[in-house]
């Protein structure tokens, strides 16, 4: 017998492909359901997501949930507690798409900023195809300094990482998608 981790299902992302449950991004796609219906700051959303990770861990049955049945029990959780308004305005609760730009930089070579640059373009057209809400793009400033092969921070790495922020920005309006991404680059 496998114990899953907090006795949590597996939330299947394609036929071979599992992740486990955060409790932060059910949180986040409920703060922005809820800002979405005008509730500013609402305050109800980490209690949400307890109530739903423990009916997950307690009740739930099977060891893999789709995005599609895990939405629905929010949804349902929200209707229970009377906030249908938030509950219509909540997009699919997938987890954010993580991206390494460092890893990036590293598969591309030092100096190799335009093979960087088709490597980032390719991953993050693959999260568009996958419709996430939320990307989330970290290791910057490393990346920036293994481009420019550079100890210490100057003003070519300056450049660098405004340019690599411009060009995800860029890519993010392009992609006319019909939900909201949010975007966090650290």
């Amino acid at each position: 017998m496998i114990a899953l981790r907090d006795s949590l299902p597996l939330l299947r992302q394609s036929e071979n492909e599992h992740c486990a449950i955060r409790k932060e991004w059910i949180c986040f796609c409920l703060f922005r359901a809820a800002e979405k219906a005008g509730h500013r700051r609402w305050w109800l959303a980490e209690h949400v997501t307890a109530s739903v990770l423990y009916y997950l861990s307690k009740t739930y049955e099977n060891n893999v949930v789709t995005p599609k049945q895990l939405r629905n029990i929010v949804v349902y959780a929200l209707q229970a507690i009377g906030y249908a308004e938030i509950a219509l305005r909540l997009d699919a609760v997938v987890p954010p798409f993580e991206l390494s730009l460092s890893d990036l930089a590293e598969e591309a070579g030092p100096g190799y900023e335009l093979a960087f640059f088709q490597l980032l373009r390719e991953r993050i057209q693959s999260a568009f195809c996958d419709r996430t809400s939320s990307l989330e793009i970290y290791g910057l400033q490393s990346c920036v300094r293994h481009l420019q092969s550079a100890k210490t921070w100057s003003r070519g790495c300056s450049l660098l990482r405004s340019e690599i922020v411009n060009f995800l920005r860029a890519h993010l309006e392009r992609a006319n998608m019909k939900i909201d991404i949010h975007l966090t680059i650290r």
